[in-house]
């Protein structure tokens, strides 16, 4: 079962309330720091000073990496850092212990990491996206929707660390974020398309092609759903909305897939409208892009695995 910040996604109480997560510590990083210790919200004043939440936020974005102490300077004193700052570390580290318990960080003097036990809202939906792909592939679309419906519940709240400060650290991390959003609503929308979820296909690829007007799989997609749901008129006006589009702000065409998808749906057009979902289910594959199944459920690159 999937978790969103601090709650299940069967704990949700009908009058709205929720009832809290499971024990142990759980970071949430998206949309800004929040953090739940044995199913407790915790004020920030619980968890530490400015400086500690800071220690605390760059090592849930690096989890589970070993962080230098280099890097955690330049992090948490990017212009005036202490004489000693591996000591002034090290208090800090002691009393997010003391707040969050033993287990929060591990390490020493040279650099810390960030508790094994600990989970992150980011990773754990990287780790969902990877299960969803392996239900795709496995025959179960059912199962795949409901995991990437979990996955796009933690990822669709906004940027990584809302209100900190900019920083190179940061900025990485809300690029993987911003990645990892992308693909897991398009994996989303595919599989709603493919189950016959329509409305929901429509409402998150509308959503895709909305924050990225110029990315052109996003789009095709979004022209794949409308015809699936029998709305050829639709489909043909977002590939128009996206010629314009191209031709005033880059002087560019839509890509040769596009275009073979705006013919294809033409002829659609113009022929008789399948009678059921089962006759139109041919055609819809007929649409099927082999590129963009690829480019939808490519692996999802984790920055923070494959840098030094």
């Amino acid at each position: 079962m999937s978790l969103r910040c601090g709650v299940r996604d069967d704990e949700t109480a009908v009058s709205g309330t929720t009832r809290p997560p499971a024990p142990g510590l759980r970071l949430c990083i998206i949309g800004g720091l929040t953090v739940w210790r044995d199913g407790q919200l915790l004020p920030a004043r619980e968890v530490g000073s400015r400086k500690a939440r800071t220690l605390l936020a760059v090592l849930a974005v690096r989890s589970p990496k070993f962080v230098g102490v280099d890097l955690l300077t330049e992090a948490l004193w990017p212009e005036n850092p202490p004489r000693r700052p591996a000591q002034e570390m090290a208090t800090l580290v002691s009393r997010l212990r003391a707040s969050l318990g033993k287990d929060v960080a591990e390490g020493g003097r040279t650099g810390y990491r960030l508790g094994s036990h600990a989970w992150v809202d980011l990773w754990d939906a990287d780790d969902l996206l990877q299960k969803a792909r392996a239900q795709a592939n496995g025959g179960e679309p059912a199962e795949s929707l409901k995991t990437l419906r979990g996955a796009l519940a933690l990822l669709d709240k906004g940027s990584v660390l809302d209100g900190f400060p900019e920083a190179s650290w940061l900025a990485r991390a809300n690029m993987h974020h911003l990645l990892l959003l992308q693909q897991t609503r398009r994996a989303t929308a595919e599989t709603a398309l493919r189950i016959g979820d329509l409305p929901f296909a429509r409402d998150v690829a509308e959503q895709a092609a909305y924050d990225d007007p110029f990315d052109e799989v996003d789009v095709r997609l979004l022209m794949r759903v409308h015809a699936a749901a029998g709305e050829i008129g639709r489909a043909l006006m977002v590939y128009e909305r996206l010629r314009d589009r191209l031709a005033t702000e880059l002087g560019a065409d839509p890509a040769h897939e596009t275009r073979q998808l705006h013919l294809q749906l033409l002829r659609l057009g113009a022929a008789p409208a399948p009678a059921t979902s089962a006759t139109r289910a041919p055609i819809l594959d007929g649409l099927t892009c082999a590129m963009d199944h690829n480019i939808i459920w490519a692996d999802a690159v984790r920055w923070a695995a494959a840098d030094g």
